[in-house]
This record gives C-alpha cells, structure tokens and sequence, in this order.
C-alpha cells in the first residue's frame, strides 16, 4: 500500500485516546452478531504495546491470522481495512496485528523503532500473538496468512512452533531476494510494453536503458511507468483508513513514515535471509492462493517455490485479472479460496 497525503478525517465514533477497546458492545455500525467477537486493543508482546483486532461473526468459525506486508517489505498495516475484509469475518474469526515498526503500534512508539528489534523479534512477537489468541479464543490451532515480508514471518513461526497452526497460506510469497523479483519485473514490463506497441511507452523504456534497476532515479521511473501495465490496486484506500475504527489521522498519517523505518531497520536482516532455502520442509499443509498476474511476488516464482518445498499438503490456486493486492481486489473470490482449500484443513485440525 502507498498510502497518499489524506485531506480530512472521517469520525465514526468519538474520538481516540490511547487504548480503545470495544467487545460487541455499541452498535457503531462496525459490530459483529453476539456470536461472535470484536476487540480492538493493545496488546503486550514481548513487553511493548502492540495493536490487535480480533473480529467475527461466530467464535466457533476457523481463527485466519493475517500477517502483512508492504511489498518486498514491512510497515504497511491490514488492520484498518476493516470495511474490506469485513466477509470474510461471515466465516472466520480475522486476526489482525500491528507489528513495531507497523501502523498503530508505530504511531504509539512515537514513530519509532526501539534499538535491537530484529526480524527475530517479530517472528518472537508473532509467536506472543498466537499464544494470546489461543488463549483469548480457546483454539488448539490457528491459519497463518502471510503477505510479502509477512510470509517469512509467517514460515519462521510455523517452523519454531508448528503445534499451534493448521495451515500456512499467502497471497504473496517471497521466495527470491527482492532482485530476483524485480528482475521479473522488468522483464514483464519489457513484454508488455512490446505487445501493446504505444509509442511513448516504448520510446521511454527505451530511454530508461538496458539496465534501469541499478540507478534509484531511472528504477523509480521503471516503475513509474509499470504501474500502466498492473493489475488493478485497491480502490479508496486512504479513505478507507481514515475511516477505519478507532483510527486517528495522525495515526494514519504515520503509515508511510512506519514503511520507511520498517524497511531501513528489517530490510538488511531480510535481505540476509537465505529466501530460497527458507524452509524445504513444512510441517503444516501449504496454500499459495494468487492473483494470476502477480508482478511483485511473481507468481512464476511461487509455483516454482511450492513445487520444491515438501509439505503434508500443498495447493496452488490463482485468480484471473488480480495481482499482489489480490485479497483487497478480489475478496470474495479470495474467500471463496479459502473456503475450498484451506477451511477442511482447519476443521480437520
């Protein structure tokens, strides 16, 4: 998510102060049935304050862990996107958190990251989180859905404790250093580019050079230029976090700055990460539920992934016209997904 500067800020309830907690109480147009949850709080992991929404229709449905990502990286917050994923709380409980360095939890930081916070930290916070939701909802077990740099935390948890998953899933696998990907990338762009045969695009891809992706300037134009040639983004989605529950505008405002230091502190330990080798062996079955035209997480390389990788299942399944966003585009062909190859695992779990 790129989130834009943001005019004004829609209130839904009555302002934010510090910790706002609401569990199925007033109806604020954001309410579940009495079946079900909604807490929207601060929760301690690992001794810092971390933002956790936890909502559903029914308590008895499947508990879907979405650990996020921005692109390659980290920072970019799912929680606010409430109005988006609110069909599939029909059917799951959705669990959703803030990582430091990440949205909310960011913001209450004062927009900072403490000194010694790794990868390794959030995989460990990760791993604070399931315990938290296992006790809060009496699971045994939890789906981990991990996007961009989400799915190695996601795979690093599941590998350290795989008796609290049912299954892994993700909609953006990261299984080649963010090179690799964006080399994909540019060759993508240079057939596309060739098919649709507009002059101006050509001329200025022609100008970027043979190799844009090593000058920040002509790699920033490149994508520039791609972004003609993507599959469609989410629409609203400043408006949408702004108007999200319990969301300030300043917190909001905080998003692209919790991206930046995301990047600049995660990024290295990331980028160190032997991705391909990460892991061989996966002790849950193994989802990868696409966009067909995923041009940030190819999905050429995530097929390839799962092929490699052993698993006590695995299931590939792709939806046509979508990309890396494909969960906010296509959310209800994305559930339906989840639905066919992903709950029997969980109910059988």
């Amino acid at each position: 998510m790129k989130p834009r500067p943001v005019a004004r800020r829609t209130v839904l309830a009555a302002g934010f102060a510090g910790v706002a907690t609401t569990a199925c109480r007033a109806a604020d147009g954001w309410d579940v049935p009495a079946a079900g949850i909604r807490q929207e709080t601060f929760v301690s992991l690992g001794g810092v304050d971390q933002w956790v929404t936890i909502r559903g229709e029914d308590r008895a449905n499947p508990v879907l862990v979405l650990i996020g990502g921005a692109g390659n990286a980290f920072g970019a917050p799912f929680s606010p996107f409430v109005r988006t994923f609110r069909p599939w709380e029909r059917r799951y409980t959705l669990v959703q958190w803030d990582p430091q360095g990440t949205g909310k939890t960011f913001a209450r930081a004062g927009r900072t990251i403490p000194a010694g916070v790794t990868l390794e930290t959030l995989v460990a916070d990760g791993l604070a989180l399931v315990e938290y939701v296992r006790a809060r909802l009496a699971c045994d077990r939890v789906i981990a859905l991990g996007v961009c740099g989400g799915s190695t935390v996601a795979l690093k948890m599941i590998v350290r404790r795989p008796q609290a998953f049912s299954a892994f899933v993700s909609s953006g696998m990261v299984t080649e250093p963010p090179k690799a990907a964006e080399r994909f990338y540019l060759e993508r762009l240079r057939r596309r580019v060739a098919e649709r045969a507009d002059p101006a695009d050509m001329a200025k891809l022609a100008e970027l050079g043979t190799d844009p992706l090593s000058d920040p300037v002509r790699r920033a134009d490149l994508f520039k230029l791609g972004a003609k040639y993507r599959p469609p983004n989410p629409p609203d989605q400043v408006r949408e976090v702004v108007s999200a529950p319990n969301w300030s505008l300043l917190e909001a405002a905080a998003i692209p700055a919790g991206i930046k230091a995301s990047w600049d502190r995660f990024g290295p330990h990331w980028e160190a990460v032997d991705l391909p080798a990460l892991p061989r062996e996966i002790p849950v079955p193994a989802a990868l539920l696409y966009g067909e035209d995923n041009d940030i997480q190819p999905t050429a390389m995530a097929k390839a992934w799962l092929d490699r990788i052993q698993a006590p299942a695995k299931v590939w399944a792709s939806i046509p016209v979508a990309g890396n966003h494909v969960m906010e585009t296509h959310t209800e062909a994305f559930l339906a997904l989840l639905e066919r190859h992903v709950r029997p695992l969980a109910v059988r779990a």
